[in-house]
C-alpha cells in the first residue's frame, strides 16, 4: 500500500501525541508531519506535498479557516472540531473541507481517521478524474469528429477507434462514483453508467430513448415543485449548468434523494453541440446531517421552540420591513410567575414539563406567521409579525387569561400560575435589536411590579420604565464599583444621651464616587436592591470596615466600636457567617467591637433564618441592632424570638417627637418596652437641641443625628 502523506495541523500537544500513538498502534501507512501553528502549516506547504491535511480549529495565531482557504482546491482537508462544535464544522464543509470529526475526551474520534482520511482522498481523486473526463471527453469527441471528417476514405479504421474509445470511455464511467447520464440534443436517453443505474432505479436497457424528465425527474425541496432539468438548459445556452439549490430526485421507486452536480455539453470538433453529460451525486445524508444542524443551532432543546438567536434574526427581518414598508409588528416579552416555586417544590423535571406545557398554551392564540421562542429560562419572546397595537395587546390579555386559568399537575400537586407580559411596538422608527429587547425586558418587570399576570405595553413617556433603564444603567456603575473598589466609607458617630458629646460607636455608612461626585445611597440602593446586589455589597462594607479597623484602631486610644448594616438577602445566605469569620481572622478584629445592624422589617421578612444567622454570630461575640423599629409591623412579640442587644428607634417617630405628642408616646413606648427586654435603645434622627431634651426625659440611651454629628469619611 502506498504511503498517505498526511499534514496535521494541531496546537494542542495532547492531541499531537495521541495521533502519533495511534497511528502507530494502528501501523497506518501515514508519511505525516504536523505542523503547530497556521504561519508553520503555510511554511510545509510551500516546501512539500500531501494527499491529505487534518486541521484543528482554534489555533494560536488564526484558524483551520485560513488554511482551508488555501489549499481546499489542491489539498483535501478534513476538520477536526472540539466536541459539540457542530457550527464550526458545517462552515468547515461549506468552505470545502470534505468531512469532519468531533473531538473527544478520550480521542475515540481517532478510530474513525482512517475510514475518513480514504474516502476523502477518493473523493478528491473522483473529483479530479471527473474533472479531467469532463476537460477532455470535449476535445476528444471534437478530434473525433474532425479525423470522421477529414478520412473519408477510412471510416471503417476509424469507425473502429471510436468503438474502442467509446469502450473505455465506458469503463472509466463505470468506475466513478457519482451517476453519469448522457443525452442527445433532444434530451433523449443515451447512457446511464452503473451508479446513475442505482439513483434512478432505471437500467441502461429500459432508460435508453426514454426522455431525459421521465428518467431524471427533479424537484425543489422546499415547494416540492418539479425543477427545469439542467439538461435542458445546457442544450439550450450551450454552457456548463450547474443544478439549483435543494433539488430532490424522485427515482423509479418514488424515493426521494438529495442530488448535487451539473450538466455539460458535448461538442463535435465544430464546436457543434451534439448531446449533454449530466453527473450527479447522492449528498442525502450530508443534506440530512446539515439540516439537523440547523434546526440544532435555531431550536431550543428542551420545549422544541425557536431559540433566543434565531428569534432574534427575525426580529431583525422584521425590523428592516417595518422600516423598508412603513408597517408594524409587536412582540411580547413573556415571564412565568411562580415558576421558581413549582422547580424549589417539585424539582427541575417538574420545571421542564410545565416549560413544554405552557409552549403547547402560547401557540393556542397565536396567527400563521408569528414566531414564538424560548429566550431562555421561564421567559418566551412572541413576535407578531403585521400586527397593530391594539390586536398585539388582545393577543396578550388572552395569553394572560390562559395561564391564568391553566391549572399544572405534577404527581400529588397543582399549581396555579401566571404571567407578565411586556409589549414593545415595532414600528419603522424602531432601527436598534438591542433597544427593543431591552425595553421589552424592562415592560415585562413592570408588568410584574404592577401586580403579575398583566400586561404592559412601552411607550415614548413610560415612567415606569424608564425608570427601570435608570435602574439598569446603576446595575452596570454597582457592579464595577464592587469589582473596582469605587464605594467610599462614610461614619456618623452614635452618642450617649446624657454625655452628648461622648461617643458610644460609629454606624458605617456608603457612598458611591463617581469622578469627583459622592453619591449617596438613597440614590443607588433601590437598584442594588432591584437586582440582588445588596448581599455583594454588604460584603464589600464588611472587608472594607475590617481592614480600616486594623489600619487605624492602634492608632487611638477611644474604643472604635462600630455598626454595620446588613440586608435581609445577607442574613438568608448560608456562606457570610464563614466570609464574616475569614475576614476577622485576616484582620484580627474582636467581635464584641462589631455590631451588626438588620432593619425591622427585614428582620421580620426572614424572621427564621435572620434569628438563625444572629444567633450564630452572637456565640462568636457580635453585637445586633434592629434599626426602623417602628416602621413595620411594629410587633413586640418579635423581640423575644431575635437576640439583638440594641434597638434603634424610627427616625420618622423621632424628628416630630418636640411638635407632636403621638410620636412621643411612640417613642416613649417602645423605648420602655426596650428597656423590659433588656435592650438599649437608640434614637435616630436627633436634629436640633428640642428634640435631645425630649429624649433625655425619655430616657433613651443613645442619640444620632445632625445635631449629634455629620457623617464624615474615614480616612484611608
Amino acid at each position: 500500500m502506498t504511503d498517505i502523506k498526511l499534514l496535521l495541523v494541531e496546537d494542542n500537544l495532547t492531541d499531537q501525541m495521541s495521533f502519533t500513538r495511534f497511528v502507530k498502534r494502528e501501523q497506518l501507512p501515514y508519511h505525516y508531519m504536523i505542523a503547530s501553528s497556521v504561519a508553520e502549516a503555510n511554511e510545509i506547504l510551500l516546501q512539500h506535498d500531501f494527499d491529505i491535511a487534518l486541521l484543528d480549529h482554534e489555533l494560536g495565531d488564526g484558524t483551520g479557516f485560513d488554511i482551508l482557504e488555501k489549499i481546499h482546491k489542491v489539498i483535501p482537508a478534513i476538520f477536526v472540531t472540539g466536541n459539540g462544535a457542530e457550527e464550526i464544522a458545517v462552515q468547515a464543509i461549506k468552505k470545502g473541507a470534505y468531512d469532519y470529526l468531533s473531538k473527544d475526551m478520550d480521542a475515540h474520534y481517532l478510530t474513525l481517521l482512517p475510514v475518513t482520511i480514504d474516502s476523502a482522498i477518493n473523493a478528491k481523486n473522483t473529483e479530479k478524474e471527473l474533472l479531467n473526463y469532463q476537460q477532455n471527453l470535449e476535445s476528444m469527441v471534437a478530434e473525433r469528429t474532425e479525423k470522421l471528417n477529414q478520412e473519408i476514405n477510412q471510416r471503417k479504421q476509424v469507425q473502429q477507434q471510436l468503438r474502442e474509445e467509446k469502450e473505455r470511455i465506458q469503463v472509466t464511467l463505470h468506475s466513478i462514483g457519482d451517476g453519469v447520464i448522457t443525452t442527445d440534443t433532444d434530451g433523449k436517453v443515451q447512457y446511464l453508467n452503473p451508479v446513475a443505474e442505482e439513483l434512478t432505479g432505471w437500467s441502461l436497457t429500459e432508460a435508453e430513448g426514454q426522455p431525459l424528465d421521465t428518467v431524471f425527474n427533479i424537484i425543489n425541496e422546499a415547494t416540492r415543485i418539479q425543477c427545469e432539468n439542467p439538461v435542458f438548459r445546457c442544450i439550450r445556452e450551450n454552457k456548463i449548468i450547474g443544478l439549483a439549490n435543494h433539488t430532490l430526485l424522485i427515482n423509479k421507486q418514488g424515493t426521494d434523494l438529495a442530488i448535487e452536480d451539473s450538466a455539460a455539453p458535448i461538442r463535435d470538433k465544430q464546436g457543434k453541440l451534439i448531446g449533454v453529460v449530466l453527473v450527479f451525486h447522492d449528498v442525502t445524508q450530508a443534506r440530512r446531517m446539515a439540516q439537523e444542524l440547523n434546526y440544532q443551532a435555531t431550536h431550543d432543546p428542551l420545549t422544541e421552540l425557536n431559540n433566543r438567536r434565531e428569534f432574534e434574526r427575525r426580529l431583525h427581518n422584521s425590523m428592516s420591513n417595518a422600516y423598508e414598508r412603513s408597517v408594524e409588528h409587536a412582540m411580547l416579552y413573556i415571564d412565568l410567575d411562580q415558576f421558581k416555586i413549582i422547580n424549589d417544590t417539585c424539582g427541575h423535571v417538574a420545571g421542564d414539563e410545565l416549560l413544554r406545557q405552557v409552549s403547547a398554551l402560547l401557540s393556542a392564540p397565536l396567527r400563521d406567521g408569528d414566531t414564538l421562542a424560548r429566550l431562555g429560562g421561564d421567559e418566551f419572546g412572541i413576535l407578531l409579525e403585521n400586527c397593530h397595537l391594539e390586536k398585539a395587546t388582545d393577543i396578550a390579555q388572552s395569553i394572560c387569561k390562559l395561564i391564568k386559568d391553566y391549572l399544572f399537575s405534577w404527581e400529588k400537586h397543582a399549581f396555579h400560575i401566571g404571567a407578565s407580559i411586556g409589549i414593545v411596538p415595532i414600528t419603522k422608527d424602531t432601527i436598534v435589536l438591542a433597544e427593543i429587547m431591552s425595553a421589552a425586558d424592562m415592560a415585562c418587570y413592570t408588568a410584574k411590579e404592577n401586580g403579575r399576570n398583566c400586561v404592559h405595553t412601552v411607550d415614548a413617556s413610560d415612567t415606569q420604565v424608564l425608570a427601570r433603564k435608570n435602574d439598569l444603567i446603576w446595575l452596570t456603575q454597582l457592579r464595577a464599583a464592587i469589582e473596582k473598589d469605587r464605594f467610599i466609607l462614610y461614619a456618623q458617630t452614635i452618642n450617649h444621651v446624657n454625655s452628648p458629646t461622648k461617643v458610644a460607636h460609629v454606624e458605617i455608612l456608603l457612598r458611591l464616587q463617581n469622578g469627583e461626585t459622592i453619591i449617596c445611597p438613597d440614590d443607588f440602593i433601590p437598584a442594588a436592591e432591584r437586582y440582588n446586589l445588596m448581599p455583594d455589597i454588604d460584603r464589600w462594607v464588611i472587608k472594607a470596615t475590617f481592614q480600616h479597623y486594623h489600619q487605624h484602631q492602634k492608632n487611638t486610644t477611644l474604643p472604635w466600636k462600630c455598626a454595620i448594616n446588613l440586608c435581609g438577602d445577607s442574613m438568608c445566605d448560608k456562606t457570610l457567617i464563614e466570609f464574616i469569620q475569614q475576614q476577622q481572622a485576616i484582620y484580627q478584629i474582636p467581635p464584641e467591637q462589631i455590631c451588626f445592624e438588620v432593619t425591622e422589617t427585614a428582620a421580620i421578612a426572614n424572621l427564621n433564618k435572620a434569628s438563625h444567622f444572629m444567633r450564630q454570630l452572637k456565640k462568636l461575640g457580635y453585637q445586633f441592632a434592629l434599626d426602623d423599629f417602628g416602621s413595620g409591623m411594629s410587633s413586640f412579640a418579635y423581640l423575644k424570638n431575635l437576640p439583638i442587644d440594641y434597638l434603634k428607634i424610627d427616625g420618622v417617630f423621632v424628628k416630630d417627637i418636640a411638635d407632636d405628642p403621638i410620636d412621643y408616646a411612640m417613642v416613649k413606648s417602645i423605648n420602655e418596652i426596650g428597656h423590659a427586654m433588656g435592650l438599649k435603645t437608640i434614637a435616630e434622627f436627633v436634629e436640633n437641641q428640642a428634640i435631645l431634651e425630649k429624649l433625655t426625659d425619655i430616657g433613651v440611651d443613645y442619640i444620632q443625628g445632625y445635631h449629634i454629628s455629620y457623617p464624615e469619611a474615614l480616612s484611608a
